[in-house]
């Protein structure tokens, strides 16, 4: 935290993320002006029927005051606290169970043979595969299937991110610290870790994204809250803007972490290993 903190000042206050934000926002702005025009033509050759099926930028954006605005677990306040307590929990023990296995795969050839050559095939398993599982075993009215389909998402990316980076470091530098009288954990803490969090980090954040479709994909199949109920309420009574509106904030939510978390933290890392100006 130490170290996140000064990394994310530093990104909030440069010149560059603020002209990057300039152009960002010229971009949504285009992306609406070019959403409002292709409204206007489909509501102009739609039936009555049809045209709520796309709505206009000022509908969703009505809908998604409303749903600020609303109460009980359509309220997206409480959908986004419900849904980011659900990825917290499940990425922490993703992160728990993944962070030693996937040293394990980097360093034994037995691990790599069984545990990295399972990982590798798990990861390819659609998370939303897991949930009939989940289902099955902890019934729809809990939180513990959602947990259960977030771990099972993000646990092998995370295994492969570890090992991944582990593996990338170069051996003339593990012989350097062996050379030195890193052996043991000290080779792991003083080495191999150091060297590979770079990539380790950007794994990790490869494996968040998987926790978070993860969440998101087991909440249309559950009825305990969360943004992922929303959309499916939204989808039964056939509310185009309020899906709209929703999958807005999904998307925001993404942005708003991909901003504040892991790009300062790419970037000071990248600074730290001399890949980047200060």
């Amino acid at each position: 935290m130490k170290v996140l903190l000064p990394a994310i000042r530093r990104s909030l206050f440069s010149r560059e993320f603020w002209s990057v934000l300039a152009v960002r926002v010229l971009f949504i702005l285009l992306l609406l002006i070019i959403w409002q025009i292709v409204y206007v033509i489909f509501a102009n050759n739609a039936t009555p029927k049809t045209a709520v099926l796309f709505p206009s930028p000022l509908q969703v954006g009505s809908s998604l005051i409303a749903g600020f605005r609303s109460t009980g677990d359509g309220n997206y306040f409480h959908a986004i606290a419900v849904s980011l307590w659900r990825l917290v929990k499940g990425y922490c023990i993703a992160i728990i169970i993944g962070f030693p296995l996937g040293l394990a795969v980097a360093r034994w050839k037995l691990a790599k043979q069984t545990v990295g050559w399972m990982s590798l095939s798990l990861q390819a398993m659609p998370s939303i595969g897991w949930a009939p599982l989940a289902i099955l075993w902890f019934g729809i009215n809990s939180d513990t299937p959602v947990l259960f389909v977030t771990v099972a998402g993000s646990l092998f990316a995370t295994v492969l991110a570890v090992s991944g980076g582990i593996e990338q470091v170069p051996p003339l530098l593990i012989r350097a610290g062996r050379t030195l009288g890193a052996k043991g954990p000290r080779l792991y803490f003083s080495v191999l870790l150091p060297a590979a969090l770079p990539m380790i980090v950007n794994g990790l954040k490869v494996g968040w994204a998987f926790a978070w479709r993860s969440v998101l994909g087991a909440e249309l199949l559950v009825t305990a809250g969360g943004l992922g109920r929303i959309l499916q309420q939204n989808k039964m009574n056939e509310a185009a803007a309020g899906l709209f509106a929703t999958i807005i904030v999904i998307i925001a939510i993404s942005l708003i972490i991909e901003t504040l978390l892991f790009a300062p933290l790419e970037r000071h890392l990248r600074t730290m290993w001399g890949l980047e100006k200060s």
